[in-house]
């Protein structure tokens, strides 16, 4: 049985440009607007931890 006209393969993304491009792309690390959004998260005062070691005493407020 032979292949219909418009079956194709899937194009898989090996090229030699595409090896170049995350080649660069690793050398490059973490884009500066990744390390920004990551940085929003929650900030670090040290509250949280506050909050845990009171409940690990059993201290109630």
């Amino acid at each position: 049985m032979s292949r219909h006209i418009i079956d194709r393969a899937e194009l898989k993304a090996e090229g030699p440009r595409v090896k170049r491009f995350l080649e660069l792309q690793r050398r490059e690390g973490i884009h500066p607007a990744i390390k920004e959004l990551s940085k929003r998260g929650r900030p670090d005062n040290g509250a949280r931890m506050k909050q845990f070691l009171r409940i690990e005493r059993n201290e109630v407020t």
